[in-house]
């Protein structure tokens, strides 16, 4: 018979789940176009939220093995606030405390990562209406996040960059003008190439996001081992928190050609 809660980490386990795949799939799909601009905001809220959310459960747990089973007050979780630089480097401390080898420090661009999550978290999503309103005390999440994309990008092989260039100039005018996401005017061939090249470099981006969240699976494995051998044999409150991400150890060639991210596809 399971506690209350056992349902509520389940209930948090779930949403977290579908948290980050639905970030993971936006981010994925969304692009410098009309019609797909708008999946790098909402791409941006829910990994913020699944990123925040799978950090506080692993604080949730430290905690508990710390504690005597003892849960943290309200208080105590929401000390660790929004920052999830700060909460990311607090886990990785929790991953070395158990003795975990698959923690390796993240690159350059997954810091760059992390941090447009971070401000995003902590205010940078109502960064148009408070531009609007004269309040804005945050950066452009969509400029932030161009900056990601465009280091994909540059990370493309030669040949594909070669191909895009010269489809662009090929399907392009580079007398007609295109607004860019960020505002920017560029012409219309420059326009296609970024299409393109966002469309190709967004697969890349996705597995520098899964790689930083790898680590967490074993993390969470090692939490809810330690915390069932602390427990009574017969009951327990701590559900296999890690059974809700496989989807972060897939490999590198598996998410490079994965469309669309979708639970149990």
């Amino acid at each position: 018979m399971f506690d209350k809660g056992y349902q509520l980490l389940v209930q948090e386990g779930h949403l977290t789940m579908s948290s980050l795949l639905g970030g993971l799939n936006s981010i994925r799909n969304a692009n410098i176009d009309d019609v797909h601009r708008g999946l790098f905001y909402s791409g941006l809220f829910e990994l913020a939220t699944g990123f925040e959310r799978l950090m506080k459960i692993t604080i949730f747990l430290e905690h508990k093995i710390n504690n005597q089973l003892k849960n943290p007050t309200n208080d105590q979780l929401k000390s660790f606030g929004h920052n999830i630089q700060e909460l990311h480097s607090n886990c990785i401390k929790f991953a070395k405390g158990h003795g975990l080898k698959t923690v390796s420090p993240t690159s350059e661009i997954q810091d760059v990562i992390l941090e447009v999550l971070s401000s995003f978290a902590k205010g940078s999503r109502y960064y148009n209406l408070d531009q609007l309103t004269s309040g804005n005390k945050n950066k452009d999440p969509i400029e932030q996040w161009l900056s990601v994309i465009q280091f994909h990008i540059w990370g493309l092989r030669s040949d594909v960059i070669k191909k895009l260039e010269t489809e662009a100039i090929q399907v392009a005018n580079v007398d007609n003008w295109q607004q860019n996401i960020n505002g920017e005017w560029i012409t219309e061939c420059e326009f296609y190439y970024l299409l393109k090249a966002t469309e190709k470099s967004s697969y890349h981006v996705v597995w520098s996001i899964v790689s930083i969240l790898k680590p967490f699976y074993y993390l969470l494995k090692a939490q809810t081992h330690k915390l069932h051998k602390m427990e009574d044999c017969s009951s327990t409150s701590i559900p296999y928190m890690y059974e809700f991400f496989p989807f972060v150890l897939a490999s590198k060639k598996a998410v490079l050609r994965k469309k669309n991210w979708v639970w149990g596809k």
